[in-house]
C-alpha cells in the first residue's frame, strides 16, 4: 500500500488561540487532486499554513513529505518547504527584480550553486508554465494571470511532490483561471499531488477531483454527486430506477458526517505559533 504524503490524525488548526478546526484526520497520496473548499475564514488557509509549518500544530499528529509536524525543528522547515512548492492569491514575487531574478534568488536561497544548472532550471520550469518569452519583464509589466503562472513556475523550481495552492485564481480572470487549473490538472497527472483552497465551484465542476470542505470547525470529505438520469427514449417505459424527481439538475452534494470532536486538554501546549512571515520567499533560509 502507498504511503501517503500528507498524513493528519486527531490534528487541531489554530490562529494564535482560536481553534478553527478540531479532530482533522486524513490521508492525502501521491498525485492526487484536491480541492479544500469552505467560507471565508472557515479554516482553509490555516490549514494549508500548518502544512508548511507557517502555524504550529499543537494537537495531533501530521505527516508532510517525511517531515513530523509535531516534533520538526526550526531548521527543517526550510527542508520541508523545497518539498511543498506554494503558490499565493497575492503572488508574493519580490517587485525589485525581474522573473529571472525572482527564480534564481530562490534556487540560490535552497541550495543551487552552480549557474549553468540554475540558468537551464529556470529555463525549463518557465517553458512548462507558457512564459517562457517573459524571463526580462519586471512584475509590475505582467498582467495577474501572467503573474499567478510565475508563482507556479516558482513553486516547480525544486520539482516539488506536492503543490499548496491558496486561492490562485483568486485575482485572475475567468478565462484565465481555466487556464491556470488546466496547468494544475497536467502537473498532478504527471505524478505531483496538488491541493488547492478555492470557492469556485464552477472550476471544480470543469476540472473534478478529490473534494474536502472546512465547515462547522470540521475537515469533511464530500463525496461526489451523482451523474443525473439519463432521458428516456420517446415511448420507451421509464425503467424501475427512474422517477419524476431524476431531474438533470444537480443535486446538493451530499456530505459525510464530521468525526466526533477530540477533546483538547485544559492545559494546551505551551508553544506559541510563530507569526506569518510577509512573504514566504523572504521566510527561505540560504544553504551552505
Amino acid at each position: 500500500m502507498p504511503t501517503p504524503i500528507i498524513k493528519m490524525t486527531g490534528g487541531v488548526i489554530r490562529q494564535q488561540e482560536h481553534t478553527i478546526l478540531k479532530n482533522v484526520n486524513l490521508e492525502i497520496f501521491q498525485g492526487e487532486f484536491v480541492y479544500l473548499t469552505g467560507k471565508v475564514g472557515s479554516g482553509k488557509s490555516s490549514f494549508l499554513r500548518t502544512l508548511y509549518a507557517e502555524l504550529p500544530l499543537p494537537f495531533g499528529e501530521a505527516e508532510v513529505a517525511g517531515f513530523q509536524l509535531k516534533r520538526i525543528r526550526k531548521s527543517q522547515i526550510p527542508l520541508l518547504r523545497r518539498k511543498c512548492g506554494m503558490a499565493f492569491q497575492d503572488f508574493k514575487l519580490l517587485v525589485d527584480r525581474n522573473v529571472y531574478k525572482n527564480l534564481e534568488f530562490v534556487l540560490r536561497a535552497t541550495g543551487w550553486k552552480n549557474k549553468k544548472e540554475i540558468h537551464e532550471r529556470i529555463l525549463s520550469v518557465l517553458d512548462q508554465v507558457g512564459m517562457a518569452d517573459k524571463q526580462d519583464k519586471m512584475p509590475y509589466q505582467l498582467s495577474g494571470g501572467e503573474q499567478q503562472r510565475i508563482v507556479l513556475a516558482r513553486a516547480l523550481l525544486n520539482a516539488p511532490p506536492l503543490i499548496l495552492a491558496d486561492e490562485p485564481t483568486g485575482n485572475i480572470d475567468p478565462e484565465t483561471s481555466v487556464q491556470l487549473l488546466r496547468l494544475l490538472r497536467e502537473i498532478s497527472e504527471a505524478g505531483t499531488t496538488v491541493i488547492i483552497a478555492t470557492h469556485q465551484y464552477d472550476l471544480i465542476e470543469k476540472f473534478p477531483g478529490r473534494l474536502l470542505r472546512c465547515e462547522d470547525g470540521a475537515l469533511i470529505e464530500v463525496q461526489p454527486s451523482p451523474l443525473p438520469v439519463a432521458a428516456e427514449a420517446p415511448g420507451q417505459q421509464p425503467s424501475e430506477t427512474a422517477s419524476p424527481s431524476d431531474a438533470p439538475v444537480a443535486a446538493p452534494l451530499p456530505e459525510e458526517a464530521p468525526s466526533p470532536v477530540q477533546q483538547e486538554p485544559e492545559n494546551p501546549s505551551a508553544d506559541a505559533p510563530r507569526p506569518a512571515s510577509a512573504s514566504i520567499t523572504m521566510d527561505l533560509e540560504l544553504v551552505d
